[in-house]
């Protein structure tokens, strides 16, 4: 996927109702490959996110009867914040802030899954 469709895939995510911003991140090293939204500019919001993910590796096992991670949420006093990933030859995933009860968070789930094939078509997940 170019960098300038990468970026209109994540412009059109991050104008979901409710949602405060969306950016795409690298796993392994927290790189923001793009951001959009009110929190655009929040670089160590997004890069720190992944630590909730990263988190959830080194504890896999432990979690082993659960299933594959299919996303990490956490629950913020202002707003939820969702790890999704939507690729996986390099890792990347949609890191995503907004309204607990305005967000439609399985629809932006699906739209990350179709971000996610159109960057890795082969390995997205």
């Amino acid at each position: 996927m170019k960098h300038e469709a990468l970026e209109a895939a994540v412009q059109e995510l991050a104008l979901l109702p409710g949602l405060r911003g969306c950016a795409i991140v690298e796993a392994a090293s927290g790189l923001v490959w793009c951001a959009r939204g009110e929190l655009a500019d929040a670089g160590a919001l997004w890069e720190a996110a992944v630590d909730y993910w990263r988190l959830h590796a080194r504890n896999q096992t432990h979690f082993a009867p659960l299933g594959a991670l299919r996303a990490a949420v956490m629950y913020h006093k202002d707003a939820i914040l969702a790890v999704f990933r939507c690729a996986t030859q390099p890792e990347l995933l949609l890191v995503a802030a907004g309204s607990y009860e305005t967000v439609d968070w399985k629809l932006l789930q699906r739209m990350t899954r179709v971000v996610g094939q159109a960057l890795s078509p082969v390995a997205a997940n």
